[in-house]
């Protein structure tokens, strides 16, 4: 059976929850239709142990390809939107659905209504303000365009990009932003939101560390940003090595990651 593991990290509210409080999320990036057992019970089955507050999926839950089934992984996200409050953030392979309608029909409305119907907030370039154990919440999801997923890409990526598209953040928040593609570090702690959710590097393929892989999506050798927590001042960003693959079915020295975050006291 497929095997993968569950990080444990403990966060700061940076003074923005009432003394004493605070919420535990479970973080999921790049399922790409995986399965752990039948209907992946045994990955609901690791989440339910860790009885998050909140459950977070950053994006690639599916894989888009010409003739690709929307399930398993929104059977999953359904699945665990009956027990749990569920945020879904654009990835990709979600983008690539709406992109391309001329390969992928309707598959892109199709997956927003079954969202929708599941009670799952689907954020693309949207926010969302929630109330978590008396913890108020702002979730940023941030869709960023294709020019920065192009495989050559190297430049920046603006701050006021993500102002256009989301607005600035609330201070009195604890802020989440859900920015699938990781390399963006610096205008994701320049943006200002507490905690920044990043996958799709499904972590370098072959690991080498805490942080380095051997090859990313978009072709960048040995980078430093593959998986693990990074901390700029107050702001932090984790990097999910993935629950999945798809394209180079290969992982060395680098499990599949499940990803539970205490913030303040939960």
């Amino acid at each position: 059976m497929r095997k993968f593991t569950t990080t444990y990290y403990q966060l700061s509210s940076n003074g923005k929850f009432p003394e004493g409080k605070g919420f535990r999320l479970a973080f999921i990036s790049d399922l790409h239709n995986m399965e752990f057992g039948p209907d992946n019970a045994v990955l609901k089955a690791a989440i339910d142990r860790a009885d998050p507050d909140l459950v977070i999926i950053g994006g690639d839950q599916i894989v888009a390809k010409p003739g690709e089934s929307l399930d398993p992984g929104l059977a999953f996200a359904g699945h665990l939107a009956e027990e749990y409050p569920v945020v879904y953030g654009c990835g990709n392979h979600e983008y690539r659905l709406k992109l391309y309608p001329e390969q992928y029909g309707d598959r892109y409305e199709k997956l927003r209504e079954r969202l929708t119907a599941a009670g799952i907030r689907y954020l693309e370039n949207e926010t969302a303000d929630l109330a978590i154990r008396d913890c108020p919440i702002r979730i940023y999801g941030y869709a960023m365009d294709r020019t920065y997923y192009n495989r050559f890409y190297r430049g920046p990526l603006p701050v006021l990009e993500l102002t256009d598209h989301l607005g600035k953040t609330d201070p009195a928040r604890y802020g989440i932003l859900l920015a699938h593609h990781p390399a963006y570090r610096t205008s994701y702690a320049a943006y200002g939101a507490d905690l920044t959710l990043s996958g799709h590097y499904h972590g370098g393929v072959v690991g080498f560390g805490a942080h380095r892989g051997l090859v990313t999506p978009d072709f960048r050798l040995f980078s430093k940003n593959c998986r693990g927590l990074f901390q700029t001042g107050n702001t932090c960003q984790i990097i999910s090595a993935g629950t999945g693959e798809h394209t180079i079915p290969v992982r060395i020295w680098n499990r599949r990651e499940l990803i539970i975050t205490d913030i303040g006291q939960p």
